[in-house]
């Protein structure tokens, strides 16, 4: 298999020949993700330039980048694990190809050979690729069906300049770090910007299961994968067998590795599983290395309970105290994340991914459970404001009057998410999931951003494109709505964002067994009784596991993963907040009214409101405007 690592290229359709020095200074920004190895190769026509960092995983010997085949036709720049090369290798030898190497990279270049885009349909794993044909003059760049993997570029007059993360972008002279103001809108509305639009005018994402070939001018991207259903058969007893393999062939294809590997054991039921099936494969041979991060602060220390499935797994267990440093967290996120990335989750899992790689170079991550098989409360709001009848409903608005005035102002108090449930009954499922999901809507950026900046915008924009997404296309309910929307958008320019880089920051590759294209298919397909009842999610998923995992472990709630940023903001965070946001740089900025920031910082620090997540997404951006400012 290939190397985790980065990559960057050009590719001009005119004339003018490609720089071989640009590229090379565009990859030196990728350092980080490929410390192992670096490489180039500038093709025979001089119109093509690629320039990789390697993070070396499997075939460490081979596998060199860029590739190319045997006549010097095609080259390949790849990041990512093809988890089925070792049949596409056998598939491809009884046809006549000789290989040369034991990885999984050359397969890309005689699948392209044979197949040209339509490769991408055999490909089973996490990828984005650029392949160039030096006879056709042409480029194709391709990404994964989930987006586990990155692929930005930008187009100039006369070539496609792309890379594996913006910063790399950004070293090229034609690429212009002028500010997409509606896109400060979209962050500011659900703390990400969404695929394929990025915070600059000139660059841009390509999106998941997508593939963009080049010739002679821009072109747009092309989809290649959409999520089918499958069919499920009505016994249940069916339903958890069919649970239980896919995800232990998909558990098993990823443990394929030539260095350390281990897994990210947090206290939730999704890594707990990985961590379990990895252990069932590992059979007596034992020796499935985990490692949990915990802090001292008891209410986010997750080390007591995966300390218990470790020892039911029989793990090389490793714990890990972090302690993290607030103050230098908001300097270090901006410099990791080139676009502003409101997620205070990425500390921790940069911690962790930090703390792990000492260890091991590879390890498998629970990433997509929540998605893919209902596990967020937000999925149980839907279902149950779906089937309440008119009295329920009734009752319900008026408790939520009642209980108002004794509302803790603690975002995870379960009395603040009862009154947001009881709030948005009243709207439509689209705009009561986007209620969930936002953290400033259309009303509040009229007061939170200047005149100026707010007139030239059309501040609903976020929400409609949301609600439309949530829309678009069949689906049998509103729970398999909500995961789609989340699959194609939260999962890919969120959760994935955050955990590439924060695994590439520290040289390790994460592995994520349940977002294996058919475990997702599987997972949304499922009725709705298999995903959630009235009290929990993921019914079918606990089922499927009971007998491999402790009890307390498949009945607990769903935890969250994060910081206590609430009270870091009033503590540790105090001072920086009040200077990154009411020195007066930030309004100078002309993109915020210095009053309705002051106002949100304010009713936080005297305890009238919890506004953390808000106030955290206003420092990031705050930061990365100063940082970036013209």
């Amino acid at each position: 298999m290939p190397p985790m690592c980065g990559f960057a290229g050009e590719f001009i359709f005119q004339d003018s020949p490609a720089e071989l020095d640009v590229v090379r200074a565009m990859a030196d920004r990728l350092a980080h993700r490929g410390p192992d190895e670096q490489g180039e190769w500038l093709s025979p026509e001089k119109h093509c330039a690629l320039a990789f960092r390697r993070l070396a995983v499997i075939d460490p010997p081979g596998s060199h980048q860029p590739m190319t085949d045997a006549d010097g036709r095609l080259a390949v720049a790849f990041n990512g694990e093809i988890y089925n090369f070792r049949a596409l290798r056998d598939e491809l030898a009884a046809d006549g190809a000789e290989l040369r190497t034991a990885g999984d990279t050359e397969v890309l270049l005689h699948l392209y050979r044979r197949h040209g885009p339509g490769m991408l349909d055999k490909l089973q794993g996490m990828f984005a690729f650029a392949i160039y044909d030096s006879q056709q003059r042409s480029l194709l760049l391709a990404r994964d069906r989930l987006g586990q993997k990155p692929l930005w570029y930008a187009f100039g007059i006369d070539r496609v300049i792309f890379a594996s993360e913006a910063k790399a972008l950004l070293a090229h002279p034609d690429v212009h770090g002028d500010l997409r103001r509606i896109s400060v809108t979209s962050y500011l509305t659900i703390g990400y910007i969404p695929a394929p639009e990025t915070i600059w005018s000139d660059i841009l994402k390509l999106p998941p299961a997508h593939w963009l070939a080049v010739t002679e001018r821009p072109t747009r991207p092309r989809r290649y994968w959409h999520c089918q259903d499958v069919s499920i058969p009505s016994d249940p007893a069916q339903q958890i067998e069919m649970v239980r393999e896919r995800l232990r062939s998909s558990v098993r294809a990823r443990m394929v590795s030539d260095v350390p590997l281990g897994a990210l054991l947090s206290g939730g039921l999704d890594s707990a599983i990985i961590v379990a099936l990895m252990s069932e494969a590992a059979g007596e041979a034992g020796g499935v290395k985990t490692f949990t991060a915990g802090f001292a602060d008891d209410a986010y220390d997750e080390r007591p309970i995966a300390r218990k499935l470790a020892l039911h797994c029989k793990t090389d267990h490793t714990e890990l105290l972090v302690e993290p440093d607030p103050a230098g967290a908001l300097d270090r996120i901006v410099e990791m994340y080139d676009e502003p990335f409101a997620d205070s989750s990425a500390l921790p899992m940069h911690l962790i991914c930090q703390a792990a790689r000492r260890h091991v170079t590879v390890a498998l991550a629970g990433d997509g459970g929540d998605e893919v098989f209902g596990g967020y409360d937000r999925y149980r709001a839907l279902m149950l404001a779906g089937r309440m009848r008119p009295l329920r409903y009734a009752l319900t608005r008026l408790a939520a009057t009642l209980a108002r005035p004794f509302a803790k102002r603690g975002e995870r108090s379960r009395l603040t998410r009862f009154l947001r449930f009881a709030d948005a009954l009243p709207l439509p499922a689209a705009m009561q999931y986007f209620r969930y999901r936002s953290l400033f809507d259309a009303d509040d950026l009229q007061f939170l951003l200047a005149d100026e900046f707010a007139e030239s915008l059309d501040l609903h924009e976020p929400t409609r494109w949301f609600c439309e997404l949530y829309e678009s296309g069949d689906a049998p309910d509103e729970v398999v709505r909500a995961q789609r929307s989340d699959l194609a958008t939260y999962l890919p320019d969120d959760l994935l964002v955050k955990a590439d880089i924060a695994s590439m920051a520290n040289g390790l590759e994460l592995r994520a067994p349940m977002l294996d294209p058919d475990v997702v298919q599987l997972g949304l397909s499922l009725p709705l009784e298999a995903k959630l009842s009235a009290t929990r999610g993921k019914v079918l998923l606990r089922a499927a596991v009971a007998d491999l995992l402790p009890r307390e472990i498949v009945d607990q709630p769903k935890r969250g993963f994060g910081v206590p940023l609430a009270r870091w903001l009033r503590g540790e965070l105090r001072e920086q907040m009040k200077v990154t946001l009411l020195d007066g740089s930030l309004e100078e900025t002309g993109v915020f009214r210095g009053e309705a920031i002051e106002g949100l910082v304010n009713d936080h620090l005297t305890g009238k409101r919890d506004y953390a997540h808000r106030l955290w997404a206003l420092m990031v951006l705050a930061r990365w405007l100063t940082r970036n400012r013209p």
